[in-house]
């Protein structure tokens, strides 16, 4: 098992470091973000986050006092799982929001997500995320930048089929450098990590300028419109990494304000395959069995467990076949006179 298989790679939710804590400086950090809305300056010296109380995503935004949807949660890691997150839906958009502050240099201390490797799991699903954006036009002489790439492993993949990528991303040393933005890209792929942004307008604007004129641009991210509140073992909520959850709607407006065309909403997570084991239906269920805690996606595998449970032993088979909710890739075609 993997993480990024569950989840992605975690970027951009802190507001003045890096990966090894130290400070990130001013022209490190892409112009969208310096624009961005700021927490009051209490939360930016000390790096917290602050929290929602407001949708800051929509014309008409709902609040969380008034939320007809709201819970109350605990964190599905488990070094954190006594901490408890309010999230609550904005009545207008449908988006999810984290009413609780987050200290991201306490929270990601550890983040067992960063232990994915480039496995064979891995590779069968950056596979199927290759073949997707193959559909959408990309061919190998074709550039793409991966924008919150983490470790870099979706580029690495890439550039072992002969592609020509690179990656983008401010707390990993070895994809700081901010000169690789000052090109544009035929494509640009951003995985998971839009909802841990603390102003997810801001973001998708820095990533749209990337694209050149008539390119692509890939977003996928959870789909708040098919995440159930009551049901608190979703993965998806992940609090408090996960500040926004957006809905569809919300998505394409966001993209329609940076000057994009909606190509497609694909509704499958690109973990999704045919290969046995790889697929969202089997990982859920493998958690949840293990616990409920997403250490158990980089924790050595429960062999004994998959074998003794014949739910597992049928979704690890079959599990493509019942499309799971809570997912979607928004395909954006930049305006060609941009």
């Amino acid at each position: 098992m993997n993480s990024r298989a569950l989840h992605g790679d975690m970027l951009f939710p802190f507001p003045s470091r890096t990966a090894d804590n130290t400070p990130v400086s001013a022209d490190r950090r892409p112009a969208a973000f310096e624009r961005s809305r700021r927490p009051p300056p209490s939360a930016a010296e000390s790096g917290v986050l602050p929290g929602i109380a407001v949708c800051g995503l929509c014309d008409n935004p709902g609040t969380c006092d008034q939320a007809d949807e709201k819970t109350v949660v605990s964190s599905n890691v488990y070094r954190h799982r006594h901490d408890r997150f309010t999230v609550w839906r904005c009545s207008s958009c449908r988006s999810l929001h984290c009413r609780e502050a987050m200290d991201p240099i306490r929270y990601y201390d550890a983040y067992p997500m960063h232990r994915h490797r480039l496995d064979f799991f891995a590779r069968r699903a950056f596979g199927a995320r290759l073949r997707r954006l193959r559909r959408h036009g990309l061919r190998k002489r074709h550039s793409l930048l991966d924008y919150g790439c983490g470790q870099g492993l979706f580029v690495a993949y890439l550039k072992e089929k002969g592609y020509r990528a690179f990656g983008y991303d401010p707390y990993v040393p070895a994809f700081a450098d901010p000169r690789i933005l000052a090109r544009r890209f035929d494509a640009v792929v951003t995985q998971d990590v839009i909802e841990h942004a603390a102003d997810p307008r801001a973001f998708l604007q820095a990533c749209a300028a990337r694209v050149r004129p008539g390119g692509l641009l890939l977003v996928g991210t959870p789909n708040a419109d098919e995440i159930e509140l009551t049901n608190t073992y979703a993965m998806e909520i992940h609090q408090p990494y996960h500040r926004s959850l957006l809905g569809e709607q919300a998505l394409r407006t966001l993209g329609t304000e940076a000057g994009l065309t909606t190509e497609a909403v694909h509704k499958r997570f690109y973990y999704d395959t045919l290969f046995p084991m790889v697929n969202t239906q089997f990982i859920r269920q493998y958690v949840r069995k293990a616990g409920g805690f997403l250490d158990a996606s980089v924790e050595p595998p429960k062999i004994a467990m998959v074998l003794s449970s014949p739910m597992l032993l049928f979704l690890g088979w079959f599990g493509w076949f019942f499309r799971a909710r809570g997912h979607m890739l928004a395909v954006f075609r930049q305006n060609p006179g941009a």
